[in-house]
């Protein structure tokens, strides 16, 4: 019978070819990890200082909401109110209020409808981003 004889490689440890294999894998893993790692941070910040500039929003609408319909004429006094009032830090969002009447756009109706924008600018990995929610103010007879 044919004995069929295989010689084996001695082995002698770790060679450099092993060792540049781990530190590539080792690498690119460690690479791959810390940039989602990065990336869900990112975006968790995003999302909270979006959060909190939308309860903001959420606050003004409610005030706007409370006031009476003439006392929504001039916006720029009620912006220094409502950032007192509310705490919005200015250092970290820029409110800005517009308003519209209806009678401005049709002269022929009554003074009993206005559009009030509520815009909020805030600046995240230096790339400004804004919210801007309109609503509706009626006056109530």
């Amino acid at each position: 019978m044919n004995k069929f004889i295989c010689k084996l490689k001695k082995e002698k440890g770790v060679t450099g070819l092993d060792i540049t294999t781990g530190a590539i894998v080792f690498f690119l893993f460690t690479t791959l990890i810390f940039t989602l790692f990065l990336q869900v941070y990112e975006q968790s910040a995003l999302i909270k200082i979006h959060q909190q500039a939308m309860g903001y929003i959420v606050q003004i609408c409610e005030d706007i909401d409370l006031q009476d319909y003439n006392a929504t004429e001039d916006l720029q006094e009620y912006k220094e109110y409502i950032i007192k009032e509310i705490g919005l830090p200015e250092e970290n969002y820029d409110l800005t209020l517009g308003v519209e009447k209806y009678i401005e756009t049709h002269p022929n109706a009554q003074d009993l409808v206005k559009k009030i924008t509520v815009n909020i600018k805030y600046t995240f990995d230096a790339e400004e981003r804004s919210i801007e929610v309109k609503k509706i103010k009626v006056r109530e007879l």
